[in-house]
């Protein structure tokens, strides 16, 4: 790929990517979670079942930091913990079905203009647009793994 066709992707990927997280955090803030809790319930939701050490390494958080996120969860019945048979130390979890009804309704309006949208495109460009985001998906889900490595900060900025 030449660099100038980076360059066209990479504007709209920026920008779509923090519009991609404002949106989460503004749908996180109405079910009174953050962002990062929201996308550790809908991780789970899709991809789950999960262990918490697999939900960790999907994440790239601490299994700490993961915790507490999974605790809340929990407590608030997003998610249920049940052990493992197969192995008594390891927890499953799995999203509950009437959190999922409450997420899915935040996202009612949505939605509705995200299917207009899409009626405008064809199978064809459809299909091609989704194979696109099912492969940056798997990318930057690599990525993510890789930047949140055992590796010190790579640029410091300022006092913290």
């Amino acid at each position: 790929m030449s660099r100038e066709r980076f360059e066209r992707y990479v504007l709209i990927a920026q920008r779509f990517g923090a519009r991609t997280v404002l949106f989460q955090e503004a749908a996180a803030r109405r079910l009174d979670l953050t962002a990062t809790q929201l996308e550790c319930f809908q991780l789970v939701r899709n991809e789950g079942p999960l262990t918490a050490s697999e939900l960790a390494r999907e994440t790239g958080l601490t299994r700490a930091s993961l915790s507490v996120i999974v605790d809340k969860l929990a407590a608030r019945a997003f998610l249920s913990r049940e052990q493992d048979p197969a192995d008594r130390r390891r927890w499953i979890l799995k999203s509950d079905p009437e959190a999922i009804a409450t997420v899915d309704a935040i996202y009612v309006d949505h939605v509705k203009r995200t299917t207009a949208l899409l009626d405008e495109y064809g199978d064809d460009e459809l299909d091609a647009a989704l194979r696109f985001m099912a492969r940056l998906t798997e990318e930057l889900k690599a990525t993510t793994i890789e930047l949140a490595g055992d590796h010190p900060p790579a640029i410091r900025r300022g006092p913290r």
